[in-house]
């Protein structure tokens, strides 16, 4: 997404990338590493990290405005951590903070025409933007190192939609691009619709750049779909729905051997396109375009974690093991059911009433632990709006607890709280559900805790 004026006109020459800088081509993705044609799934996808991951950092865009301890919103066509005008890459948008938005469980890019000729006066030599968009950024804020980075994203679709999901090290600022690093975990082109494209670049006796792909075999515009790496010391794996995976980067760059931080970014045009006029892109006057994400999670590796036995941790065995405490006499909206089905067996835990307004907290209390780190994991299905909705963990029934919000999840999907710290041997884990307005077609689903020391 940054300066790759030669890799992206070998992206335009062909469905697959090759190695830049003197090395030989990479074989082909064909049509064969491709799923069979279906419909577009809307909403989110499942998504399982696979064993020997634990959640290290995640935003799953719950409330109404961004969460601003994790991203930094860009308000210019003038980048301050790059210093560069347009983003290196000539893109025709002027990123605003008013088309940053979160609603819904989602984080919302925006893109729209305008006549208002905006322009940075750091930037005057490359004339006024013809579009306004989003662009956000977690310098300082999230930056780590190796792991499993991946994103739940529905990008648009149209000539000139160059939507991205990328990352950059976070000594650029001090050695500048591409020294820094660069990993592109998705890019978006609608000459290819049906392809995440991946790519590389850093410094090697010059600059140097490496690319992949993975095809869906149907477009992937206009729908959800899960984008990942697999970032280790010496490799990087792309993988698109989590099932399509793109050739493998093998590296020993010490760009890729320090941290980094996440890029969320809905450029237009730009030299990907062969710096086509405003005029050229498809997104007429008073419409709007916008890339949607779901979720961001960074997975790391490494370190034990032990599982800690639970209670009747799938509700098969009803309510058994676990408690329901209400503020307000609702506490009958937490049950065991089979209605939809559990993630593994028939039942699972939910909270939900018929149209009534509800609070209630089902937790299991566990004694006697081991002192030490821990983290409550869950699979979650879930619809709605709630004033609450966590998957939380506190050592004593007054302390304040730490929690992961939940996210609107299509299919049942593993979420993780933060770390906490026991000492005295005691915790309380589970659900925190209110809903001050009832709506029967609002619900959450819960099934497979597990309890895990680090």
């Amino acid at each position: 997404m940054h300066r790759r004026h030669a890799l992206r006109s070998m992206v335009l020459a062909a469905s697959s990338l090759a190695m830049l800088g003197g090395c030989s081509p990479e074989s082909d993705l064909d049509e064969a590493d491709a799923l069979p044609l279906v419909s577009q799934e809307q909403g989110e996808r499942a998504y399982d990290p696979g064993s020997g991951w634990r959640l290290a950092w995640q935003d799953d865009f719950t409330g109404t405005s961004l969460n601003s301890s994790h991203w930094t919103v860009l308000t210019s066509n003038w980048d301050p951590v790059t210093t560069n005008c347009n983003f290196g890459t000539g893109e025709l948008e002027y990123p605003r903070a008013q088309n940053v938005t979160v609603s819904g469980g989602k984080l919302i890019l925006t893109a729209q025409r305008t006549d208002e000729r905006p322009m940075d006066s750091r930037c005057t030599g490359f004339g006024p933007r013809s579009f306004y968009s989003g662009r956000i950024h977690s310098k300082g804020k999230v930056e780590r190192r190796y792991g499993k980075i991946v994103a739940s994203i529905k990008v648009p679709s149209g000539y000139g939609m160059w939507p991205a999901f990328w990352t950059l090290g976070a000594n650029i600022s001090n050695v500048g691009w591409p020294r820094s690093g660069e990993i592109d975990i998705l890019e978006w082109h609608s000459n290819e619709p049906t392809w995440m494209k991946s790519a590389t670049h850093y410094f090697n006796n010059g600059q140097r750049s490496w690319g992949t792909g993975a095809n869906r075999g149907y477009s992937i515009a206009d729908g959800f779909h899960t984008y990942e790496v697999e970032w280790t010391a010496n490799q990087m794996i792309f993988r698109l729905d989590g099932q399509i995976q793109g050739n493998v980067f093998n590296h020993n760059e010490p760009a890729f051997q320090q941290n980094h931080y996440i890029i969320l970014n809905l450029a237009l045009g730009g030299n990907w396109y062969g710096d086509p006029p405003a005029s050229a892109i498809q997104l007429p006057a008073g419409q709007t375009k916008t890339m949607e994400v779901e979720w961001v999670r960074w997975y790391e590796q490494g370190g034990t974690t032990t599982p800690t036995a639970l209670t009747n941790p799938s509700f098969e065995s009803g309510m058994t093991g676990w408690a329901n405490w209400s503020p307000n006499g609702t506490a009958a909206a937490a049950f065991s059911e089979t209605h939809n089905g559990g993630r593994t067996g028939p039942h699972h835990l939910t909270h939900w009433t018929n149209n009534t307004p509800f609070e209630v907290w089902t937790y299991q209390a566990k004694s006697g632990l081991p002192s030490g780190n821990y983290r409550v994991r869950a699979w979650v299905r879930k619809s709605g709006n709630y004033d609450i909705a966590r998957l939380q963990a506190k050592t004593c029934g007054e302390c304040a607890p730490v929690f992961t919000n939940l996210g609107n999840y299509g299919s049942y999907t593993l979420v993780e709280t933060p770390t906490i710290s026991v000492t005295g041997g005691n915790l309380e884990l589970g659900f925190h559900t209110r809903a001050t307005s009832g709506n029967s077609a609002n619900f959450i689903h819960m099934d497979d805790v597990e309890l895990i020391r680090l």
